[in-house]
């Protein structure tokens, strides 16, 4: 890590700027442990240790300066070289108001900044992200926050949840700024230390610049400081991690002789630990972290943190997956269960025929009462269930009847694959105590055993499968009927009825055979036709509609002209006209023109009578000509037209 080692200069951001009350943080480098943990016999190491970390509301909210918020950087932002900057939204923080390069980050080596969604899962950030919470809404000074956390990876350390102890420390930077980087300073390398009697810290090395509200160009690098973030009391140190929330509340703060007095008034008071604080105080941002009468107070108060990890040498918890929790409301299903963490040797039966030994594990799906658990007492009419696999060790499969009675293999490690059978009308003929509620895959200790921790439930929920609809309906032309085929699929039954409509007129009902509903149209005019299909589903399938558009083409003609009697200069000629078309017989009438050249020299009309319209030409000179007959067509039959060539002899 990149260690400033320049002396701090005296400039300090004055009162009237702490008077605008944002907190801010930035990690920076950290130090070894400052308390090194006694190890235990059972002390095992950790290698992917994961810290979440939010510090207050205050490290995420909008800033009083217009247009500017508080928020996180993985890394180290970049010097602007002065005060009074702030990051360029336009570009993502790329770059500094005046130009620098400033470099922020939602990710650089493990330390990522994690952004609420509104799922309630977290992701990684965007710059923009950081303004706005889960609901889209920006970061302001009444309450609405960013929603980010800091998480560093990949810590290492040793743990013992036997003793209750634990050593864990991380690489990385962070940076929290406030005012978008008015102001902010570094946390690195975060090491947390849990001692046997619950009490612990989260210590770190600090960094940053000291500014002055009166000369915001004012910009001097502070020395690094090993501080204390967190004070840690009643930690309990499981197989998994720990939680716990940073002591603030009615926590004294001894402010410096010019700094704003400690406020010790009301439900918010308190502050984060000292070393800390006066940190904050050379940064110019002391009231920040302490109670000091204001507005703010309410947000400066210390969220939760968390630790998390596991081990190849730390027992895991028990843990269940299940290959499908959203079933069909109707039939029988077939789901896999997978187990680990089930260690055998923790839950000895009382019972027979495994009295003395492994009690194992019951796998089982049913509907429960909201208290159902063998720990607390609740009788076996809280567990409804229609299936049960019961999972014990190998040496135990014949005792309790084999693979007919339900036995499964619970390995010496605590694993176990079950199939259980999931049919909600019959877990609901079984379960028909109104204080049964919940349906879901349950494991709880067998044999008589009682253990907490094996006891888990997952929850199961029935909803009907949405149909994939579609409608097929080939183009048409007119004079041939049309028709439209409605495809349904689903992952269940697809039996059921599809009603047809043609803009809003209804063609028809048919039933769905095969995953297909066929109609005819019959023969329709050309045109464009929308087509709505609705299906009304079945117990496995919900309702669905889908659509289309039928296009029915004007049918398509051929026309040929033949000069039946060749006009003469002494007497007219006649032309047959016949129009022909594959899908229909053509109606309409048709149009002669004789040319000599450019120049129509005769022309005429006649009605077509069963396909052949006769048009009479003038009588015409010697010469040669040229007969071009035109079928007109009509709004559903296509025209066309022939040309044939003559001479007229003297």
């Amino acid at each position: 890590m990149t260690r400033h080692s320049r002396p701090r200069g005296g400039a300090t951001i004055v009162a009237s700027l702490t008077a605008m009350s944002t907190g801010l943080v930035a990690l920076g480098a950290t130090t070894p442990a400052q308390a090194a943990q006694a190890a235990g016999a059972d002390q095992v190491a950790v290698s992917d240790a994961t810290l979440t970390w939010d510090l207050n509301d205050e490290a995420t909210s909008g800033a009083f300066a217009p247009g500017t918020w508080n928020l996180m950087s993985a890394g180290r932002v970049d010097d602007p070289g002065a005060g009074g900057t702030t990051l360029r939204a336009a570009d993502g923080g790329a770059t500094w108001s005046n130009g620098e390069p400033a470099g922020w980050s939602a990710q650089e080596g493990d330390v990522t900044v994690e952004d609420l969604a509104a799922g309630g899962s977290y992701d990684t950030a965007t710059f923009a992200g950081t303004r706005t919470n889960s609901a889209g809404a920006n970061a302001n000074t009444s309450g609405v926050r960013g929603e980010t956390r800091l998480s560093f990876g990949a810590g290492t350390g040793t743990v013992d949840p036997e003793a209750g102890t634990a050593s864990i420390s991380w690489d990385g930077d962070a940076t929290l700024l406030a005012y978008s980087g008015m102001t902010f300073f570094y946390v690195s390398d975060p090491q947390l230390d849990v001692a046997a009697d619950g009490s612990g810290t989260v210590s770190a090395t600090v960094g940053g610049y000291a500014t002055e509200m009166d000369d915001p160009t004012a910009w001097e690098p502070l020395p690094e400081t090993e501080v204390t973030l967190a004070a840690l009391q009643g930690v309990e140190v499981t197989a998994d991690g720990v939680e716990a929330t940073p002591a603030y509340r009615q926590v004294a703060y001894e402010a410096p002789t010019g700094a704003t007095a400690q406020a010790r008034t009301g439900t918010e008071w308190g502050a984060f630990p000292q070393d800390f604080v006066d940190f904050q105080q050379s940064v110019g941002q002391g009231s920040y972290w302490y109670s000091s009468g204001g507005a703010a107070d309410v947000r400066k108060v210390a969220n939760p943190l968390a630790v998390s990890w596991t081990g190849d040498d730390v027992p895991a918890a028990p843990t269940v997956t299940v290959s499908d929790t959203d079933l069909l409301p109707s039939g029988a299903q077939e789901i896999t269960v997978e187990g680990t963490g089930f260690d055998p040797a923790a839950v000895p039966a009382t019972r027979p025929p495994l009295a003395g030994g492994s009690g194992g594990v019951y796998v089982a799906v049913g509907k429960f009462a909201e208290q159902w658990q063998p720990s607390t007492g609740a009788p076996s009419s809280a567990r409804k269930t229609t299936d049960v696999d019961w999972a014990v060790e190998e040496d135990d499969v014949a005792t309790i009847g084999g693979a007919d009675r339900g036995a499964i293999v619970l390995s010496p490690e605590g694993g176990f694959t079950a199939t259980l059978r999931v049919d909600k009308d019959a877990i609901d003929a079984a379960a028909t105590d109104p204080s049964l509620t919940r349906y879901g895959i349950y494991t709880y200790p067998g044999g008589g055993a009682s253990d907490a921790a094996y006891e888990t439930a997952t929850p199961l929920t029935f909803t009907k499968a949405a149909p994939e609809m579609a409608v097929s309906a080939p183009r048409a032309s007119f004079g041939e009927p049309a028709s439209a085929v409605v495809t349904v699929t689903s992952e269940g039954d697809t039996s059921g009825a599809v009603t047809l409509r043609r803009g809003g007129s209804e063609v028809g009902t048919a039933d769905v055979t095969d995953g297909e509903a066929a109609f005819d149209l019959g023969l329709l005019g050309a045109g464009r036709y929308p087509l709505t299909a609705s299906y009304t589903g079945n117990a496995q399938t919900a309702d669905g509609t889908a659509t289309t558009r039928l296009v029915v083409a004007r049918a398509t003609t051929t026309t040929t002209a033949a000069l039946t009697r060749t006009p003469t200069p002494k007497r007219a000629g006649t032309v047959r006209v016949g129009v022909a078309s594959p899908t229909t017989d053509p109606t309409g009438r048709a149009v002669v023109k004789v040319k000599q050249g450019n120049r129509v020299v005769s022309s005429g009309r006649a009605p077509l009578r069963d396909g052949v319209a006769t048009v009479r030409t003038t009588r015409l000179p010697q010469g040669r000509y040229q007969v071009v007959a035109t079928y007109t067509g009509t709004p559903n039959i296509a025209g066309s037209t022939d040309r044939t060539r003559f001479r007229v002899r003297r």
